[in-house]
């Protein structure tokens, strides 16, 4: 979502349903529902980097599961990225 608003805002509709599709064909799984013990790490990210809720939830997910984050935001991330020990797919 976030992805899809950041390039919605900027861009247009049409540009974020055509990153959108790109998105979707990645070979990624999209995560319906959270644990409760996510919240607490996440918490964490959130207040260690100063990022959005969202991202703080992806960041976690990415963590815990040692797999790739997906985001456009290479100037928020590419700090944790190291920090961390995430890995992300880079859009744009």
């Amino acid at each position: 979502m976030e992805i899809f608003y950041g390039i919605y805002r900027e861009e247009g509709e049409e540009k974020a349903e055509e990153v959108l599709e790109k998105i979707l064909k990645l070979p990624i799984k999209i995560i319906k529902t959270l644990k409760d013990k996510v919240f607490k790490e996440a918490g964490r990210l959130k207040g260690t980097y100063r990022v959005s809720l969202a991202d703080s939830i992806v960041l976690d997910e990415a963590l815990v599961k040692k797999a790739r984050g997906v985001t456009s935001v290479h100037h928020e991330f590419e700090d944790i990225e190291e920090k961390e020990n995430i890995n992300f797919y880079w859009v744009r």
